[in-house]
Protein backbone atom coordinates (compact mmCIF):
# COMPACT_ATOMS: atom_id res chain seq x y z
CA UNK A 1 0.00 0.00 0.00
CA UNK A 2 1.40 3.42 -0.94
CA UNK A 3 1.13 6.44 1.31
CA UNK A 4 -2.28 7.92 2.03
CA UNK A 5 -2.78 11.15 0.05
CA UNK A 6 -1.77 14.08 2.24
CA UNK A 7 -4.65 16.30 1.13
CA UNK A 8 -7.61 14.14 2.21
CA UNK A 9 -10.50 16.35 3.26
CA UNK A 10 -13.66 15.04 4.92
CA UNK A 11 -16.80 16.96 3.99
CA UNK A 12 -20.38 16.39 5.17
CA UNK A 13 -22.57 15.30 2.26
CA UNK A 14 -25.54 17.66 2.03
CA UNK A 15 -28.50 17.20 -0.30
CA UNK A 16 -28.31 20.82 -1.53
CA UNK A 17 -24.62 20.63 -2.51
CA UNK A 18 -25.25 19.76 -6.15
CA UNK A 19 -21.60 19.54 -7.21
CA UNK A 20 -20.55 17.22 -4.38
CA UNK A 21 -23.69 15.10 -4.73
CA UNK A 22 -22.97 14.74 -8.45
CA UNK A 23 -19.43 13.51 -7.74
CA UNK A 24 -20.79 11.15 -5.07
CA UNK A 25 -23.26 9.68 -7.57
CA UNK A 26 -20.41 9.15 -10.04
CA UNK A 27 -18.42 7.38 -7.33
CA UNK A 28 -21.40 5.09 -6.57
CA UNK A 29 -21.72 4.19 -10.25
CA UNK A 30 -17.98 3.50 -10.62
CA UNK A 31 -17.87 1.40 -7.45
CA UNK A 32 -20.93 -0.61 -8.49
CA UNK A 33 -19.18 -1.83 -11.63
CA UNK A 34 -16.61 -3.73 -9.57
CA UNK A 35 -18.71 -4.42 -6.47
CA UNK A 36 -21.02 -7.28 -5.48
CA UNK A 37 -23.97 -8.09 -7.70
CA UNK A 38 -26.72 -5.52 -7.09
CA UNK A 39 -29.14 -3.30 -8.93
CA UNK A 40 -27.30 -0.29 -10.39
CA UNK A 41 -27.51 2.82 -8.18
CA UNK A 42 -30.64 4.84 -8.96
CA UNK A 43 -30.09 8.61 -8.97
CA UNK A 44 -33.55 9.45 -7.62
CA UNK A 45 -33.26 6.83 -4.88
CA UNK A 46 -29.79 7.84 -3.76
CA UNK A 47 -30.36 11.61 -3.83
CA UNK A 48 -33.66 11.04 -2.04
CA UNK A 49 -31.84 9.09 0.66
CA UNK A 50 -30.02 12.30 1.63
CA UNK A 51 -33.35 13.88 2.60
CA UNK A 52 -35.44 10.88 3.66
CA UNK A 53 -33.82 8.60 6.25
CA UNK A 54 -35.38 5.32 7.41
CA UNK A 55 -37.80 5.74 10.32
CA UNK A 56 -36.29 5.94 13.79
CA UNK A 57 -32.83 6.24 12.20
CA UNK A 58 -30.50 9.16 11.54
CA UNK A 59 -27.99 9.08 8.69
CA UNK A 60 -24.55 10.66 8.90
CA UNK A 61 -23.17 11.09 5.35
CA UNK A 62 -19.63 12.14 4.44
CA UNK A 63 -17.37 12.23 1.42
CA UNK A 64 -13.61 12.47 1.34
CA UNK A 65 -11.89 14.60 -1.30
CA UNK A 66 -8.41 14.55 -2.72
CA UNK A 67 -7.26 17.01 -5.33
CA UNK A 68 -10.66 18.65 -5.14
CA UNK A 69 -12.49 15.47 -6.24
CA UNK A 70 -14.60 13.00 -4.27
CA UNK A 71 -12.54 9.81 -3.87
CA UNK A 72 -14.48 8.05 -1.11
CA UNK A 73 -17.75 8.06 0.81
CA UNK A 74 -19.07 7.04 4.21
CA UNK A 75 -22.61 6.60 5.48
CA UNK A 76 -23.35 5.79 9.10
CA UNK A 77 -26.85 4.71 10.11
CA UNK A 78 -27.75 5.58 13.70
CA UNK A 79 -30.87 3.74 14.92
CA UNK A 80 -32.65 5.50 17.77
CA UNK A 81 -31.63 4.17 21.16
CA UNK A 82 -29.18 1.59 19.80
CA UNK A 83 -25.58 1.28 21.04
CA UNK A 84 -24.21 0.68 17.55
CA UNK A 85 -23.44 2.85 14.54
CA UNK A 86 -23.91 0.84 11.35
CA UNK A 87 -21.67 1.40 8.33
CA UNK A 88 -24.10 1.39 5.43
CA UNK A 89 -21.55 2.70 2.94
CA UNK A 90 -17.76 2.79 2.91
CA UNK A 91 -16.55 3.28 -0.64
CA UNK A 92 -13.25 4.13 -2.28
CA UNK A 93 -12.94 4.93 -5.97
CA UNK A 94 -11.90 1.69 -7.73
CA UNK A 95 -8.83 3.34 -9.19
CA UNK A 96 -7.56 4.41 -5.77
CA UNK A 97 -7.64 1.20 -3.75
CA UNK A 98 -4.72 0.38 -1.45
CA UNK A 99 -3.89 4.02 -0.92
CA UNK A 100 -5.03 4.19 2.72
CA UNK A 101 -8.31 5.94 1.89
CA UNK A 102 -10.40 3.04 3.18
CA UNK A 103 -8.57 3.09 6.51
CA UNK A 104 -9.03 6.86 6.73
CA UNK A 105 -12.77 6.41 6.14
CA UNK A 106 -12.89 3.69 8.80
CA UNK A 107 -11.07 5.89 11.29
CA UNK A 108 -13.49 8.73 10.52
CA UNK A 109 -16.38 6.32 11.13
CA UNK A 110 -14.94 5.49 14.56
CA UNK A 111 -14.64 9.16 15.44
CA UNK A 112 -18.18 9.90 14.32
CA UNK A 113 -19.54 6.86 16.18
CA UNK A 114 -17.89 8.12 19.37
CA UNK A 115 -19.28 11.60 18.83
CA UNK A 116 -22.75 10.10 18.49
CA UNK A 117 -22.29 8.21 21.77
CA UNK A 118 -22.17 4.77 20.17
CA UNK A 119 -20.07 1.98 21.66
CA UNK A 120 -19.82 -0.34 18.64
CA UNK A 121 -19.41 -0.09 14.89
CA UNK A 122 -21.11 -2.70 12.69
CA UNK A 123 -21.23 -3.50 8.99
CA UNK A 124 -22.52 -6.11 6.56
CA UNK A 125 -19.88 -7.78 4.38
CA UNK A 126 -20.63 -9.82 1.27
CA UNK A 127 -18.97 -13.24 1.37
CA UNK A 128 -19.13 -16.39 -0.76
CA UNK A 129 -21.66 -19.14 -0.23
CA UNK A 130 -20.36 -22.73 -0.26
CA UNK A 131 -20.61 -23.82 -3.86
CA UNK A 132 -21.67 -20.35 -4.95
CA UNK A 133 -19.90 -17.86 -7.21
CA UNK A 134 -16.68 -16.56 -5.64
CA UNK A 135 -16.91 -13.14 -4.01
CA UNK A 136 -14.13 -10.63 -3.47
CA UNK A 137 -12.42 -11.58 -0.18
CA UNK A 138 -11.07 -8.03 0.16
CA UNK A 139 -13.95 -6.52 2.24
CA UNK A 140 -13.78 -9.31 4.86
CA UNK A 141 -9.99 -8.99 5.02
CA UNK A 142 -10.34 -5.23 5.42
CA UNK A 143 -12.89 -5.64 8.23
CA UNK A 144 -10.56 -8.04 10.05
CA UNK A 145 -7.61 -5.71 9.57
CA UNK A 146 -9.67 -2.90 11.11
CA UNK A 147 -10.24 -4.97 14.25
CA UNK A 148 -13.76 -6.22 13.49
CA UNK A 149 -14.99 -9.78 13.98
CA UNK A 150 -17.90 -11.77 12.63
CA UNK A 151 -21.03 -11.35 14.73
CA UNK A 152 -23.13 -14.17 16.18
CA UNK A 153 -26.13 -12.81 14.28
CA UNK A 154 -27.13 -15.31 11.56
CA UNK A 155 -25.87 -14.29 8.15
CA UNK A 156 -28.28 -13.41 5.38
CA UNK A 157 -28.64 -15.62 2.31
CA UNK A 158 -28.95 -13.40 -0.77
CA UNK A 159 -30.97 -14.92 -3.63
CA UNK A 160 -31.77 -13.79 -7.17
CA UNK A 161 -34.68 -14.66 -9.45
CA UNK A 162 -34.08 -14.22 -13.18
CA UNK A 163 -37.47 -14.23 -14.92
CA UNK A 164 -35.80 -14.88 -18.27
CA UNK A 165 -34.57 -18.21 -16.88
CA UNK A 166 -37.38 -19.15 -14.49
CA UNK A 167 -41.13 -18.51 -14.75
CA UNK A 168 -42.71 -19.06 -11.34
CA UNK A 169 -46.10 -18.17 -12.83
CA UNK A 170 -46.00 -20.85 -15.54
CA UNK A 171 -48.49 -22.91 -13.56
CA UNK A 172 -50.56 -19.91 -12.54
CA UNK A 173 -51.29 -18.61 -9.05
CA UNK A 174 -52.50 -21.35 -6.67
CA UNK A 175 -56.10 -21.31 -5.57
CA UNK A 176 -56.74 -19.40 -2.37
CA UNK A 177 -57.63 -21.84 0.44
CA UNK A 178 -61.22 -21.84 1.66
CA UNK A 179 -61.78 -19.31 4.41
CA UNK A 180 -59.23 -16.80 3.09
CA UNK A 181 -59.30 -13.91 0.59
CA UNK A 182 -56.54 -11.99 -1.16
CA UNK A 183 -56.24 -8.20 -1.14
CA UNK A 184 -53.74 -5.94 -2.88
CA UNK A 185 -52.47 -2.40 -2.34
CA UNK A 186 -49.67 -0.18 -3.61
CA UNK A 187 -47.07 1.94 -1.87
CA UNK A 188 -49.36 3.23 0.91
CA UNK A 189 -51.07 0.70 3.17
CA UNK A 190 -54.83 1.27 3.53
CA UNK A 191 -55.86 2.50 6.97
CA UNK A 192 -57.84 -0.67 7.66
CA UNK A 193 -54.67 -2.79 7.41
CA UNK A 194 -52.01 -0.43 8.75
CA UNK A 195 -52.05 -1.60 12.38
CA UNK A 196 -52.31 -5.25 11.35
CA UNK A 197 -49.36 -4.92 8.96
CA UNK A 198 -47.40 -3.35 11.80
CA UNK A 199 -48.32 -6.19 14.17
CA UNK A 200 -47.20 -8.79 11.67
CA UNK A 201 -43.96 -6.97 10.92
CA UNK A 202 -43.02 -6.39 14.55
CA UNK A 203 -43.77 -9.93 15.71
CA UNK A 204 -42.89 -11.71 12.44
CA UNK A 205 -46.20 -13.46 13.00
CA UNK A 206 -44.86 -15.39 15.97
CA UNK A 207 -46.05 -13.74 19.15
CA UNK A 208 -48.85 -11.59 20.56
CA UNK A 209 -47.98 -7.92 20.74
CA UNK A 210 -49.22 -4.97 22.74
CA UNK A 211 -51.96 -3.40 20.63
CA UNK A 212 -51.37 0.05 22.14
CA UNK A 213 -47.70 -0.17 21.23
CA UNK A 214 -48.75 -0.99 17.68
CA UNK A 215 -50.43 2.38 17.33
CA UNK A 216 -46.95 3.85 17.67
CA UNK A 217 -45.60 1.23 15.31
CA UNK A 218 -48.20 2.30 12.76
CA UNK A 219 -46.67 5.76 12.86
CA UNK A 220 -43.33 4.04 12.16
CA UNK A 221 -44.91 2.30 9.16
CA UNK A 222 -46.22 5.62 7.84
CA UNK A 223 -42.74 7.10 8.23
CA UNK A 224 -41.36 4.22 6.18
CA UNK A 225 -43.88 4.97 3.45
CA UNK A 226 -42.85 8.64 3.51
CA UNK A 227 -39.22 7.60 3.09
CA UNK A 228 -40.11 5.28 0.23
CA UNK A 229 -42.07 7.95 -1.61
CA UNK A 230 -39.41 10.57 -0.94
CA UNK A 231 -36.88 8.33 -2.62
CA UNK A 232 -39.12 7.75 -5.63
CA UNK A 233 -39.73 4.08 -4.86
CA UNK A 234 -42.88 2.19 -5.70
CA UNK A 235 -44.19 -0.81 -3.78
CA UNK A 236 -46.70 -3.60 -4.40
CA UNK A 237 -48.34 -5.61 -1.64
CA UNK A 238 -50.59 -8.63 -1.46
CA UNK A 239 -52.26 -9.63 1.77
CA UNK A 240 -54.33 -12.63 2.79
CA UNK A 241 -57.37 -12.00 5.00
CA UNK A 242 -58.88 -14.63 7.29
CA UNK A 243 -62.56 -14.40 6.37
CA UNK A 244 -63.84 -15.56 9.75
CA UNK A 245 -62.11 -12.84 11.75
CA UNK A 246 -61.63 -10.24 9.02
CA UNK A 247 -58.02 -9.89 10.08
CA UNK A 248 -54.90 -9.94 7.96
CA UNK A 249 -53.24 -13.35 8.27
CA UNK A 250 -50.15 -12.39 6.27
CA UNK A 251 -48.74 -10.17 3.57
CA UNK A 252 -45.80 -9.73 1.22
CA UNK A 253 -44.09 -6.73 -0.36
CA UNK A 254 -42.08 -6.03 -3.52
CA UNK A 255 -40.56 -2.60 -4.12
CA UNK A 256 -38.48 -0.94 -6.82
CA UNK A 257 -36.69 2.24 -7.70
CA UNK A 258 -37.64 4.51 -10.58
CA UNK A 259 -34.28 4.29 -12.32
CA UNK A 260 -34.00 0.52 -12.76
CA UNK A 261 -37.01 -0.78 -14.71
CA UNK A 262 -35.71 -4.37 -14.81
CA UNK A 263 -34.95 -4.71 -11.07
CA UNK A 264 -37.19 -5.20 -8.04
CA UNK A 265 -36.67 -6.15 -4.41
CA UNK A 266 -38.68 -8.93 -2.79
CA UNK A 267 -39.17 -7.60 0.72
CA UNK A 268 -41.03 -8.76 3.81
CA UNK A 269 -43.18 -11.88 3.64
CA UNK A 270 -44.86 -12.93 6.89
CA UNK A 271 -47.72 -15.25 7.83
CA UNK A 272 -49.16 -15.32 11.34
CA UNK A 273 -48.33 -18.52 13.18
CA UNK A 274 -52.03 -19.40 13.59
CA UNK A 275 -52.42 -19.54 9.82
CA UNK A 276 -49.33 -21.47 8.80
CA UNK A 277 -49.53 -24.85 7.11
CA UNK A 278 -51.77 -23.66 4.25
CA UNK A 279 -48.92 -22.66 1.89
CA UNK A 280 -49.97 -19.04 2.25
CA UNK A 281 -46.38 -17.81 1.91
CA UNK A 282 -46.06 -19.28 -1.58
CA UNK A 283 -49.55 -18.06 -2.50
CA UNK A 284 -48.73 -14.53 -1.39
CA UNK A 285 -45.44 -14.37 -3.27
CA UNK A 286 -46.85 -15.74 -6.52
CA UNK A 287 -50.00 -13.60 -6.39
CA UNK A 288 -47.90 -10.52 -5.66
CA UNK A 289 -45.45 -11.30 -8.46
CA UNK A 290 -48.38 -11.42 -10.85
CA UNK A 291 -49.60 -8.10 -9.42
CA UNK A 292 -46.13 -6.54 -9.85
CA UNK A 293 -45.78 -7.68 -13.44
CA UNK A 294 -49.18 -6.28 -14.37
CA UNK A 295 -47.93 -2.83 -13.33
CA UNK A 296 -44.20 -3.23 -14.01
CA UNK A 297 -43.88 -5.53 -17.05
CA UNK A 298 -40.21 -4.58 -17.55
CA UNK A 299 -39.17 -6.29 -14.29
CA UNK A 300 -36.91 -9.27 -15.05
CA UNK A 301 -34.71 -9.57 -11.94
CA UNK A 302 -35.71 -9.76 -8.29
CA UNK A 303 -33.44 -10.18 -5.31
CA UNK A 304 -34.16 -10.97 -1.69
CA UNK A 305 -32.35 -11.92 1.50
CA UNK A 306 -33.33 -14.00 4.50
CA UNK A 307 -31.51 -15.01 7.66
CA UNK A 308 -29.81 -18.31 6.95
CA UNK A 309 -31.74 -19.96 9.79
CA UNK A 310 -35.04 -19.06 8.07
CA UNK A 311 -34.94 -22.21 5.97
CA UNK A 312 -38.72 -22.38 5.30
CA UNK A 313 -38.71 -19.03 3.49
CA UNK A 314 -35.46 -19.79 1.69
CA UNK A 315 -37.09 -23.02 0.47
CA UNK A 316 -40.17 -21.11 -0.76
CA UNK A 317 -37.88 -18.78 -2.69
CA UNK A 318 -35.96 -21.72 -4.18
CA UNK A 319 -39.22 -23.33 -5.31
CA UNK A 320 -40.01 -20.10 -7.19
CA UNK A 321 -36.62 -20.18 -8.93
CA UNK A 322 -34.63 -17.86 -6.67
CA UNK A 323 -30.99 -18.97 -6.68
CA UNK A 324 -28.57 -18.41 -3.77
CA UNK A 325 -25.82 -16.04 -4.74
CA UNK A 326 -23.89 -14.79 -1.70
CA UNK A 327 -23.99 -14.35 2.08
CA UNK A 328 -24.42 -11.09 3.97
CA UNK A 329 -22.26 -11.50 7.07
CA UNK A 330 -22.47 -9.14 10.02
CA UNK A 331 -19.22 -7.81 11.45
CA UNK A 332 -18.77 -5.66 14.55
CA UNK A 333 -16.08 -4.01 16.64
CA UNK A 334 -15.84 -1.76 19.69
CA UNK A 335 -15.17 1.88 18.93
CA UNK A 336 -12.65 1.85 21.78
CA UNK A 337 -10.75 -1.25 20.67
CA UNK A 338 -6.98 -0.64 20.94
CA UNK A 339 -4.99 -0.55 17.73
CA UNK A 340 -7.61 1.24 15.67
CA UNK A 341 -4.98 3.28 13.88
CA UNK A 342 -6.68 6.62 14.51
CA UNK A 343 -3.87 8.59 12.93
CA UNK A 344 -6.02 10.61 10.51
Amino acid sequence: MSDTPSDLEFVPLAADDDETVGQWLSLLADAAESGPRAAPPCTADMTGSLRFAPPATALDDWVVRSGGRVVGALRLALPDGAPSARVDQLLVHPGLHRRGIGRALHDHALRRAREHGRSTLSATVVESLPGGPPQDPGPAAFAAAMGAARSDIPAGVHQWLDLDRHDPLAGGVPATPAGYSLVTWGTVTPDEYAVQVSELELSLGDAPVDRAAQEVRTSYARQFETMRQGRGRRAYHTGVVHDGSGRLAGYTSVSKTTGNPAYALQGMTVVHREHRGHRLGMLLKLANLEYVLRHEPAVRLLDTANAEDNQPMIAVNAAMGFEPYDRWVFWTRSVDLPGSGLSG
